[in-house]
């Protein structure tokens, strides 16, 4: 699975964010800046190592599990296909103690995609998109999608 258009190349279906058109470097800038502020703490580390884009497909495909980031990573570990092989030396290289990789529950951030989701769909409101067209986008009920635009619509 892949990042959304705002941050990546595509959307998060599991985690009910739709595709939507490209959009400006504002909306960009915002949900860059939600996610950070939502973000774990360890989480946040991963974005200044490896950048958001990268962090939030690892959390995608990896939230809520145990994993393992090896001290000596090899180019065909699935992390690499996901984020890169540069990318996964520079976690390597952090995360590695004496040699040895570190294991963890990868945190699940839901309150940083949930606030991704609600900005796309405050965006999409405001370019014309009808409640019920972002409640069935976005596989949420009508009333939440109310609730969700209701500063800027209501």
């Amino acid at each position: 699975m892949n990042t959304p258009e705002l941050i990546g190349t595509a959307p998060f279906s599991s985690h009910g964010i739709a595709p939507s058109p490209p959009r400006g470097n504002g909306l960009r800038q915002a949900v860059t800046v939600l996610a950070n502020e939502l973000l774990p703490p360890r989480l946040r580390e991963f974005v200044r190592l490896i950048g958001l884009p990268a962090t939030l497909r690892l959390i995608e495909r990896y939230g809520g599990l145990r994993i393992y980031i090896p001290a000596h990573p090899a180019p065909d570990h699935p992390f690499a296909g996901l984020i890169g092989f540069d990318k996964l030396r520079a976690l390597s290289a952090e995360y590695a103690i004496d040699g040895t990789g570190l294991r963890f529950v990868l945190p699940k951030a839901q309150r940083a995609f949930d606030a991704i989701r609600n900005e796309q769909i405050r965006t999409d409101f405001s370019c014309g998109k009808s409640v019920r067209a972002l409640a069935a986008e976005h596989h949420l009920v009508e009333r939440q999608v109310a609730r969700i635009v209701a500063d800027i619509a209501f």
